[in-house]
């Protein structure tokens, strides 16, 4: 039997729809084995994702490999392949492309992944910011100083970073509502985030949006009054 078929038998007898290199390990000798791999590559039966890490797929009829299961599935699969336990896997954007999350709590991962053009980007965490993985039930409670990074940390805890969705316009009207008719900043639209994650509720929101805008509103009338040599 031609190492091909011995490789299709193979992956047909293995759960799941990501395989190590290794696993073929006994079927060929390193220079037979990455010749067969990339044979499967080329017709469109392996989609590869990393070193030593691919994914089964089913050539199109243009012989064009098409994944087997969604990027999130297959991500969370190598780390399971991998023995890496990860908090979360979810897709996402940077600079306007999509890439998949992985959220990896405090553990350092750099694996170099790609799953269908999609780049694999993790988030990095700080112990210190394991303080701030809830917010305070009494919204009295919450900060009056030092809002924004309150949020950023907050954010960053749950692995979250600012993505535009309908609900930017959802906290623009709540600062309107507030009386503050602004545009909203780079915090204000990490807070409409939260919200779509349901990592806060409409109050929280509210209340943190209130006392950021009137922070910076405090901090924008002391840097006029210094412009002016007038003591703050």
């Amino acid at each position: 039997m031609k190492l091909e078929s011995k490789l299709l038998v193979s992956l047909s007898k293995r759960a799941g729809n990501v395989v190590l290199r290794r696993d073929f390990s006994e079927l060929a000798g390193p220079t037979q084995l990455s010749e067969g791999i990339s044979r499967l590559v080329g017709s469109g039966r392996l989609v590869r994702l990393g070193a030593g890490l691919y994914a089964k797929a089913q050539p199109d009829p243009t012989g064009r490999a098409q994944l087997l299961a969604k990027p999130v599935e297959l991500v969370r699969e190598v780390f399971e392949k991998l023995g890496v336990s990860v908090r979360a896997v979810e897709l996402g954007m940077d600079f306007g492309q999509p890439v998949v999350i992985v959220d990896a709590g405090d553990q350092r991962v750099a694996r170099k992944l790609d799953v269908a053009g999609m780049p694999v980007h993790y988030v990095k965490h700080n112990v210190r910011d394991r303080a701030f993985e809830t917010l305070p039930l009494d919204l009295d409670a919450m900060p009056t100083k030092g809002v924004s990074r309150f949020i950023e940390r907050f954010a960053r805890a749950h692995g979250i970073s600012y993505v535009r969705t309908g609900l930017d316009d959802y906290a623009e009207a709540v600062t309107r509502t507030a009386g503050d008719d602004v545009v909203l900043d780079a915090t204000g639209k990490l807070l409409a985030t939260l919200k779509k994650k349901n990592l806060i509720n409409g109050r929280q929101l509210a209340r943190l949006m209130t006392n950021h805008t009137r922070e910076m509103k405090r901090v924008r009338s002391i840097r006029r009054l210094r412009k002016r040599g007038i003591s703050a």
